[in-house]
């Protein structure tokens, strides 16, 4: 695989997609088991991958489900030091609003694990949206925007 991440001296550089799976006024989040803190399912994308295509493919490998895409969220340029291993990152992320193909997903409940190709557990919780403020989730702009999204395409630059 050739993820469109690499590593500098001063940092790790990562192109990721991040999928928004909103359903009956609720956020699907998740965590794996290596860090305190929730984010957004999906993952790196491929080079010569586009990114409709791999947010298609990061979502079937985590949740084992297949999704449409409504539209682009948000275009965001992410700068943070990742709270385990204290790595600074530059991270550029495309947010997509997805919407589920069937309703096999929702039957695994509100909260659900899943084992990613047979490697490491991940965490999944459907959490209603006015709580998504309470809840450890990076990045953070999803806190204050996921109740009201945008009409259009957003660039955001998030320093955290």
């Amino acid at each position: 695989m050739d993820d469109l991440m690499f590593r500098t001296e001063t940092g790790r550089f990562l192109y990721r997609v991040a999928g928004v799976l909103i359903h009956d006024g609720r956020l699907l989040i998740m965590r794996d088991e290596k860090v305190p803190y929730y984010y957004l399912p999906g993952g790196k994308v491929r080079l010569h991958e586009g990114s409709e295509e791999a947010i298609k493919r990061e979502i079937k490998e985590e949740i084992e489900a297949e999704v449409g895409i409504k539209r682009l969220l948000w275009v965001v340029e992410n700068f943070f030091t990742e709270e385990v291993n204290q790595e600074p990152y530059h991270e550029i992320g495309l947010y997509y609003l997805l919407e589920l193909q069937d309703d096999s997903l929702l039957e695994r409940g509100d909260e659900f694990v899943m084992t990613e190709q047979g490697k490491h557990r991940l965490s999944f919780s459907w959490k209603q949206l006015e709580e998504i403020k309470d809840v450890c989730l990076y990045p953070t702009f999803l806190k204050e925007r996921i109740t009201d999204l945008p009409a259009t395409i957003e660039h955001l630059v998030e320093y955290q």
